[in-house]
């Protein structure tokens, strides 16, 4: 019995050098894989939403540092989790994934630059949530910028000419003058007798967003306002300042292929007549 335990004995140890051997020799393989060019990067064990807070995801240990080759490094990649402290999610984080810092409520600019384009300028504004996208418009997507005026609303005519094609603006003339838009076309500015609704910018990148925060579990996000920044040109930064003075603003998120947008007409609204369906 005594020969039977050792012979079992002398087995677990085998086993157990044999093991170690095996956990040697991967660490020793994937050295020589990644050697000096590779480094540390942080991942999640879990998918995690736009809008999550990071604070409290690290305290669960969602997040852990693995080695990566350097060729294989993603720009920007969170290299530590004293970089996600305070951080919340701007766009969805994969598992497993490297998290760029763009991804982060931080970015990767400084607050001298945001990322706006040489000429442009940079715009913020504050909308309801269903009007900037209900959460899911995120840095660096393309979105069209609407604008719905009263009828009757007041336009200068140099922000109506910005907002309307030439022909629309002829005949727009037309219509306010009754047919003789000579005796109007040198007006300042005019009243506009419909509501109307106007692509007022085609195409802006979004350089900054704070979305509601969304619930880990579920995903959804809370109500509440959303501040976005947009790129604009100068004057269709001005065009964007007067709508949310005097109009309804809506975004409109494009498709990622789409940074031109959409050449679409200005639509103006029914008339009382047509309502009716009196209208000739």
């Amino acid at each position: 019995m005594r020969s039977r335990g050792l012979v079992v004995a002398i087995a677990i140890v085998l086993a157990v050098v044999a093991a170690a051997a095996v956990i040697l020799y991967t660490n020793q393989v994937r050295e020589d894989a990644f050697g000096d060019e590779s480094g540390s990067v942080v991942v999640a064990a879990q998918d995690i939403p736009a809008g999550t807070q990071l604070d409290g995801l690290i305290e669960q240990g969602i997040f852990e540092t693995i080695r990566v080759p350097n060729a294989a490094r993603v720009e920007g990649a969170v290299t530590s989790l004293e970089a996600l402290r305070g951080q919340t999610t701007t766009a969805p984080v994969l598992a497993r994934e490297q998290i760029p810092a763009s991804r982060l409520s931080s970015g990767t600019a400084t607050q001298s630059n945001v990322g706006v384009e040489e000429g442009h300028v940079g715009l913020a504004m504050t909308l309801g949530g269903p009007q900037a996208g209900a959460g899911t418009v995120q840095v660096g997507d393309n979105v069209v910028v609407f604008a719905t005026f009263d009828e009757d609303t007041i336009v200068l005519r140099e922000d109506l000419e910005k907002i309307l094609t030439p022909k629309q603006f002829e005949n727009f003339l037309v219509a306010a003058s009754g047919g003789d838009p000579g005796s109007i076309s040198k007006l300042p500015a005019f009243k506009v007798g419909a509501p109307f609704t106007v692509s007022l910018v085609p195409t802006s990148r979004v350089l900054r967003i704070g979305n509601p925060i969304a619930d880990p579990e579920t995903g959804r996000t809370e109500g509440g306002d959303i501040t976005v920044m947009l790129d604009l040109a100068p004057a269709d930064a001005e065009s964007v300042v007067f709508a949310m003075e005097r109009a309804s603003v809506w975004f409109g998120l494009l498709p990622p292929q789409n940074e031109d947008g959409y050449q679409t007409e200005a639509v103006l609204g029914p008339t009382f007549e047509k309502l009716l369906g009196t209208a000739a």
